[in-house]
């Protein structure tokens, strides 16, 4: 399995201000690659497959702006963009970055073609469960970003920006208790998600096998 490259050149797009090492997740990302909160992003057609085959990732960034709001309310549904309580209470764009960011460093380190790539997700949506709704009638996790791929040489644009929602049912009542009871809680059931979408998205293959049970619907 290829581990990230470090990225040759970088001042084609100002995609980064200074050279990362492998593995290098960047929270405070640079304009280049920066697409607002709430922009409307149209769908593109996107790469080939064998242009994805040929990708090898120089560097992950998962970017969950300053300007979404956060709630720690225990209501039905918040008025916010961040809802995260799977966490102790701190800083709730931080444990996002976390939490999104885990599953997609070690599967997109088997990406092994020979351009390597820039991919970048700017969070938009990061709406779990309240405490209220996880032990009565679940709802859904939303989670949502637009995704951007670059050449990490040229810093030519490869892919996007294209939005991506992977809003899947959130477990509630017992069948949230009895998850937990097996090590099934929000978190888990996120990067599940977010790693079924990657393996799709970057033509990984695997199965949901990997990382645990399939979501569903």
């Amino acid at each position: 399995m290829k581990r990230f490259l470090p990225i040759l050149v970088l001042a084609a797009a100002g995609l980064v201000s200074a050279c990362a090492s492998p593995n290098t997740v960047m929270r405070n990302a640079p304009i280049g690659l920066s697409v607002p909160a709430g922009a409307n992003v149209a769908a593109s057609s996107g790469p080939t497959a064998a242009e994805i085959d040929d990708w090898s990732v120089a560097q992950l960034i998962v970017n969950v702006p300053e300007t979404l709001t956060v709630s720690e309310a225990n209501t039905i549904k918040p008025r916010a963009d961040i809802v995260w309580h799977g966490d102790p209470l701190g800083n709730r764009r931080e444990q996002v970055t976390q939490v999104m960011t885990e599953p997609l460093e070690t599967l997109l380190a088997g990406m092994d073609g020979e351009t390597p790539v820039i991919i970048r997700l700017d969070v938009t949506r990061f709406h779990a469960q309240t405490p209220r709704v996880r032990y009565t009638f679940g709802g859904e996790h939303e989670i949502e970003f637009n995704l951007i791929v670059a050449d990490a040489v040229t810093g030519r644009v490869l892919m996007g920006p294209v939005a991506r929602d992977l809003t899947f049912r959130a477990l509630g009542g017992s069948e949230a208790i009895a998850a937990e009871a097996i090590g099934m809680g929000q978190r888990e059931r996120i990067q599940i998600r977010i790693t079924e979408w990657a393996q799709e998205e970057f033509r990984l293959g695997g199965t949901s096998d990997e990382t645990g049970p399939a979501l569903g619907s």
